[in-house]
């Protein structure tokens, strides 16, 4: 450094000034670099020029033979329900059956080969029922067993069970091949009886006949429900149970306009409330030597038959109306002839 020091002094004027800068190189040290602050490599292996002695030739493990598929391995008389306890897909390596799903194309007109169970897309595609054999139902049957209770010794016949169990409910489960098991039509719930099985007066099953409309069945005497509106099936159940409580409980309920009720707004004819039965029982009373000590009981007790003739018959005109009617009222007029004695 002095040298280049004269150097520059010699050839530089008097009266120039000199700016000289000096660099100094640090010495290496000799200490290890984990004193001196710097970052550490991380070796995750060791270097080849760390290992000791010669390298050692690594032996490649043999490969394991296959076994055979199992069902070549299985027994005849092996349980099938320990094989597929429960439902699962496919497994071709499995099923001791000679099962085929779909074919080779080779062109339009041919449809080729059938496809064997191995790699047979199509077979784990769909559902399988190797899981509700008659076996695997008889278990299920044994397990389930002890949580049942007997069948009632009272519902020995459709009658009883009828009697007891007046309400019948339908429902509907469906099986799609479908990624989903849902069904919309498996909402619907369907509730049937009849009305014989429910306690009315005459005032209350005609107003519940006139509420539920075509619902009701007069032939059979049944009223079915179906609630379909909720998207589930247990929403639906409890609408069906609240619209027959509803209607029963509001068939009973008198308002102040029923009272006004005539002959015209009957729902059937009754006998027993009509202006026909007073006529007919004046006119018996009539006939005989002492109207006014007549009682209107034994008036009809004495004509017994030929009154409940007429009464049948002017029901049926009443009620069926234009059906067979040229029959019912030949029948009405026979009954009115024979119960007052005339002749034509």
């Amino acid at each position: 450094m002095s040298l280049l020091y004269l150097r520059l002094q010699l050839t530089l004027p008097s009266h120039h000034l000199l700016f000289v800068r000096t660099f100094r190189q640090p010495q290496r040290s000799t200490e290890p670099k984990s004193q001196i602050g710097e970052f550490r490599l991380l070796q995750l292996t060791k270097s080849k020029t760390n290992r000791n002695g010669s390298m050692k030739k690594r032996i490649r493990p043999k490969f394991k033979e296959v076994p055979p598929p199992r069902y070549l391995r299985m027994s005849t008389d092996q349980d099938w329900t320990n094989v597929w306890p429960t439902a699962t897909t496919f497994k071709q390596s499995v099923v001791p059956l000679p099962i085929t799903q779909g074919y080779v194309a080779s062109d339009k007109e041919n449809k080729g080969l059938p496809l064997e169970k191995y790699a047979n897309a199509e077979l784990m595609k769909i559902p399988n029922f190797f899981h509700l054999t008659p076996n695997h139902i008889k278990k299920h049957c044994a397990a389930i067993k002890k949580y049942c209770t007997p069948w009632p010794e009272q519902l020995d016949s459709d009658e009883a069970c009828e009697y007891y169990l007046p309400i019948q409910i339908t429902t509907h489960d469906y099986l799609n091949s479908t990624p989903s098991i849902r069904d919309s039509r498996a909402r619907v719930v369907k509730f049937n009886f009849k009305l014989t099985q429910l306690q009315f007066d005459e005032h209350a099953r005609d107003k519940f006949i006139r509420l539920a409309g075509q619902r009701y069945n007069a032939d059979t005497d049944e009223l079915t429900l179906v609630a379909d509106k909720c998207p589930y099936r247990k929403q639906n159940y409890d609408y069906a149970q609240y619209l027959l409580t509803a209607l029963y409980f509001e068939s009973w309920k008198i308002e102040n306009w029923e009272v006004d009720k005539t002959k015209n707004d009957w729902q059937a004819y009754y006998w027993d409330k009509s202006p026909s039965r007073a006529r007919l029982l004046d006119i018996l009373k009539a006939s005989e030597q002492n109207p006014s000590s007549v009682d209107s009981n034994s008036v009809l007790d004495h004509n017994k038959k030929l009154v409940e003739r007429y009464r049948a018959s002017i029901t049926r005109v009443q009620d069926e109306g234009a059906e067979n009617e040229l029959k019912n009222l030949n029948d009405y007029k026979n009954d009115v002839l024979s119960l007052y004695n005339l002749k034509l």
